[in-house]
């Protein structure tokens, strides 16, 4: 008899046009072919990284956003994978490329893509100076080297253990996942709205590119939040139903957390 994580998954019908809304399905996952994924797990604000600075709009942006985050990842993150790795399900781990490149002993294949684009495809700017205009107005200027993006890192309580995945792009990922057998990607990580979405190793291109199975965990997460935005989570919340619409499911934290206990304290279950 397998091993069964036995999730409710949810998701949005969009057809037809009429009837759109959420629905529910139980999913059976293979934890021998399950992975989950923490993203993007930055230390601005936590203790072992630098302080969140008033004068930039880094990271999760607020300091409210970024305390949250580190709530998330101390209470939910974490547990979520100490539970997995008990219930024998693979942990992973995505960063982007300045984080990733300080830890390029923790790779067990190196990254396959440069995000670094040479001279020579860089066209001549429409507007020169409008984009530096715009990323100096929105984050502050120098953010990149004056900002605490510039001595961020990986926070410590979330840093990959022996033999488990390490990436910094979507090939890369695959490349380590696909000998393990593995078909469903659950996510955890920063920002829901953002990096979860989009960035190397995110959902979107391991769905589409890769055709896996993804779901994003709800209470695992959190958005780059606006302040007249925080209370209603309205970036969470949009990121969530992007995926739950257009890509898998969304799942919950409680369930997770209690599928993965009873496999590792009850053994087989059909």
């Amino acid at each position: 008899m397998k091993k069964l994580l036995r999730l409710t998954a949810r998701f949005y019908r969009t057809i037809p046009l009429n009837q759109q809304g959420l629905e529910e399905e139980t999913v059976k996952l293979d934890p021998r072919k399950t992975a989950l994924v923490g993203m993007h797990c930055w230390n601005i604000g936590c203790p072992d990284g630098p302080a969140v600075d008033d004068d930039y709009y880094v990271g999760m942006g607020l300091r409210e956003t970024t305390e949250e985050a580190g709530r998330i990842m101390r209470e939910r993150m974490l547990p979520a994978m100490e539970a997995a790795r008990a219930a024998g399900v693979l942990v992973a781990h995505v960063e982007n490329d300045s984080i990733g490149n300080k830890h390029r002993d923790l790779m067990e294949i190196p990254p396959t893509v440069s995000h670094t684009r040479t001279e020579g495809e860089t066209p001549p700017p429409a507007a020169p100076g409008y984009r530096q205009k715009i990323c100096d107005r929105a984050h502050g200027p120098a953010y990149d080297t004056r900002s605490p993006y510039a001595s961020m890192d990986r926070a410590s309580l979330l840093m990959p253990r022996k033999g488990e995945p390490f990436a910094i792009d979507s090939l890369q990922l695959h490349r380590m996942l696909s000998p393990r057998g593995i078909e469903n990607l659950v996510y955890t990580g920063f920002a829901t709205d953002m990096c979860v979405l989009r960035s190397p190793g995110g959902i979107i291109e391991m769905s589409c590119w890769f055709s896996y199975r993804v779901f994003i965990m709800r209470e695992a997460t959190i958005g780059v939040e606006y302040r007249d935005w925080f209370d209603a989570r309205t970036s969470t919340n949009y990121g969530i139903r992007g995926v739950e619409s257009h890509y898998g499911h969304s799942i919950s934290w409680d369930e997770w957390m209690r599928e993965c206990k009873a496999l590792a304290r009850k053994g087989p279950r059909a």
